[in-house]
């Protein structure tokens, strides 16, 4: 069964794709945590606090971006 990509989570990897986002703060992930959890993008922190999270697109989540007519040119 082909995993079905929303809307958002479509747009998301559009954007990563042409730029990594550092989200700054106490930010509610949880439109990125699907992505993770299938390996389309990769979280680290940039902080020792934790508070800032760089989210960057894995080779997988080009993958899934093109197989869903989603790639950016």
């Amino acid at each position: 069964m082909t995993d079905i990509l929303t809307n958002d989570e479509i747009s998301l990897l559009r954007s990563l794709e042409k730029k990594s986002r550092t989200i700054i703060g106490n930010f509610t992930h949880k439109r990125y945590d699907r992505l993770e959890t299938k390996g389309y993008i990769k979280r680290s922190s940039q902080s020792p606090s934790m508070q800032d999270i760089l989210y960057e697109i894995t080779d997988a989540g080009k993958a899934a971006l093109r197989a869903a007519g989603g790639a950016a040119g």
